[in-house]
């Protein structure tokens, strides 16, 4: 099979000639990998059956300054913070974080909203073709960043200011959720239609649980946040691609809702939060939805033995990846706290290990 066969068999609930493979890691990380094996492309070194497409971005330049932090194109302000077990971006400026109440409405509305025509679409196609053989995702899977409404509600208003407003002022919240959600209409509208139907999937990050419960409830998800999701997930099938949701944290109670969205993969089942046992998990929404991640970066890969997580990949692949439905990944991007066998006993036993 080729990459792009395998994944798309497993998509559909049946089994390949062995699960599809995904990466992601820190960047400081995958540079120790690359010296640990004298290559320059960790994607072909562990055989990684994805490939993302991320097109320039052609808009105004922001500039760090000398203390690390920098704009977006969002007016989001940045921090970059790295130790030597970590390296972590902050949000350091909320540039709506002033609005308080339907009284700012004019002022959120007036707003300078970036667009998507500050990037150049037009090589999408021609990025795709160099992956032809190979499962085709828009941007998210591998880079930072591309995060989603409810992330970038957070990062304008502030987080604490974004929880109180959703609670008190509802119009003004959709108001804001509308101007974020036609932004990412029309970029993944502009990529999809740029890249003539040669992209699987879409990548979408918008984290709606904690390590122990949901972020919001049910309730204020289906207001707020389902109606945005549903716009999304419908306007990739209409291209004929696929939505990889991705929402951390503990999320069974969001599950049924993301379906109805129009779901069909869900990542990262971070198994180290409350409730996300894998074979609940697979038993319950299995049918249907397909699973990308589930290998943990929090407490699994730093802290088990090598053998540990050749056990707990064999584990995995055999609950998650019965009769397909499955796409092996660590849950996040892999931290620099990992040792570097553990990340080749995870790779060794996901290509060559097929016994379930």
């Amino acid at each position: 099979m080729t990459s792009k066969e395998r994944v798309l068999t497993a998509l559909h609930h049946v089994r390949p000639d062995r699960v599809p493979i995904n990466f992601r890691a820190t960047d400081i990380l995958a540079e120790r990998l690359k010296k640990r094996h004298a290559c320059d492309d960790l994607l072909e070194h562990y055989k990684v059956d994805f490939r993302e497409i991320v097109v320039p971005y052609t808009g105004p330049v922001f500039e760090r300054t000398p203390d690390n932090t920098w704009l977006d194109e969002w007016g989001v302000r940045r921090k970059e913070a790295i130790t030597k077990t970590s390296r972590d971006v902050y949000i350091d400026l909320n540039p709506l974080g002033d609005i308080e109440d339907a009284d700012d409405i004019e002022k959120l509305l007036a707003y300078p909203w970036p667009s998507p025509d500050q990037y150049d679409f037009s090589v999408a196609e021609a990025m795709c073709d160099r992956y032809k053989d190979y499962a085709i995702c828009g941007p998210g899977m591998h880079c930072e960043g591309y995060h989603g409404i409810f992330h970038q509600l957070t990062y304008m208003f502030g987080m604490e200011q974004a929880m109180c407003l959703l609670v008190t002022e509802e119009e003004l919240m959709k108001t804001a959720l509308r101007c974020i959600t036609d932004y990412w209409l029309g970029y993944y509208d502009r990529l999809l239609s740029a890249a003539k139907g040669k992209i699987d999937l879409i990548f979408y990050k918008d984290d709606m649980g904690s390590q122990d419960s949901l972020l919001i409830s049910p309730e204020m998800y289906k207001t707020y946040f389902a109606p945005s999701l549903k716009e999304l997930c419908d306007l990739a099938d209409s291209y004929g691609a696929t939505m990889i949701y991705h929402s951390c944290g503990s999320v069974v109670p969001l599950i049924p809702e993301f379906q109805k969205c129009g779901v069909k993969v869900l990542d990262p089942i971070q198994t180290s939060a409350s409730n996300m046992d894998i074979s609940m998990l697979k038993n319950t929404f299995g049918d249907q939805l397909t699973f990308h991640g589930a290998i943990d970066t929090q407490q699994d890969l730093p802290r088990k033995s090598a053998d540990e997580i050749r056990e707990l990949v064999k584990k995995t692949i055999s609950v998650l990846g019965k009769n397909g439905g499955y796409f092996f990944s660590p849950s996040h991007r892999i931290q620099q706290d990992t040792p570097l066998e553990n990340i080749d006993a995870m790779y060794d036993v996901a290509l060559n290990w097929n016994e379930y």
